[in-house]
């Protein structure tokens, strides 16, 4: 179901203050959209274009593709970004300030913008629920499955970088999942997703990059997920669509996918079966 009138998004107390919103760029955005409605995203806010859609994972977590042709900060096709979804970026940023971080407010014609300075000194955005859906399409999420998480694996060594990065997301309600390793620190928001803390693998590993803009220092991700969902049975939903997938034996059982971004993206099985379906909470 589709609605193309204004239509306002009541602020829910009960709602994570901060959830995970990975931003994707891409030269195809309508195969990105694709994609991620196959793996069980549905949806949540899109354009009449194709080249823009919020998305929704069902037990927690957002996803935005936007096409890099209008893209301010001038990303590459395949980067990722990450954002924070909020409900009211207000009171997101008094929540903020309250725990001594810097965060910048101002409108958009959608709605109210921010960003808050993250522990090595990059901006990460913060995203409000749209509510005016003027020039926007809004769409039914209730399909969202929810066996399906997002994860945002930021890049973080053990040590100073890896200290920093729990206690800044410490702030914002997420705690460390297990006791983890030096390769490895997921940190949890019941019904917000995850955000893996994942230590340097390669040359190219970065944790933020200058966007040569006002926004100053961009924080850069990989798009993760996890799930419930049997992973052999997902293997095979996912390659009759027509990806490259593989269940990879090792330390850690995981499903590896190539996107339609050439990106390598890899979905973990979710250890809990209790997270908070979160889709009929979207606008």
């Amino acid at each position: 179901m589709t609605t193309t009138h204004p239509t306002p998004e009541p602020v829910h107390t009960d709602r994570p203050a901060f959830t995970v919103y990975p931003l994707r760029f891409s030269d195809d955005a309508p195969a990105v959209i694709a994609f991620l409605c196959t793996l069980g995203m549905a949806p949540v806010v899109t354009t009449e274009g194709e080249g823009f859609a919020e998305l929704i994972a069902g037990g927690g977590g957002r996803v935005m593709v936007h096409a890099t042709s209008n893209a301010e900060t001038a990303a590459p096709a395949g980067e990722t970004q990450l954002c924070l979804s909020v409900p009211a970026t207000d009171a997101a940023a008094e929540q903020l300030r309250e725990q001594g971080l810097q965060v910048r407010v101002w409108d958009e014609t959608y709605g109210r913008q921010g960003s808050v300075r993250g522990p090595h000194g990059e901006d990460i955005s913060l995203n409000e629920h749209q509510r005016d859906l003027y020039g926007y399409v809004g769409h039914d999420s209730a399909r969202a499955d929810p066996r399906l998480s997002v994860t945002a694996v930021r890049v973080s060594a053990e040590g100073p970088d890896r200290d920093g990065d729990r206690e800044f997301f410490a702030a914002l309600g997420f705690r460390p999942v297990g006791e983890g390793d030096q390769w490895w620190q997921a940190l949890s928001s019941p019904g917000a997703g995850t955000i893996g803390l994942h230590a340097p693998g390669g040359a190219d590993d970065r944790a933020s990059r200058p966007s040569g803009t006002e926004f100053g220092d961009v924080a850069l991700v990989r798009l993760g997920f996890e799930t419930t969902e049997d992973l052999d049975l997902l293997v095979v939903r996912l390659t009759e669509a027509g990806y490259e997938t593989r269940v990879v034996e090792g330390d850690v059982r995981a499903m590896h996918v190539t996107d339609p971004d050439g990106q390598h993206l890899e979905i973990h099985p979710r250890a809990d079966g209790e997270w908070t379906s979160v889709a009929e909470e979207a606008a």
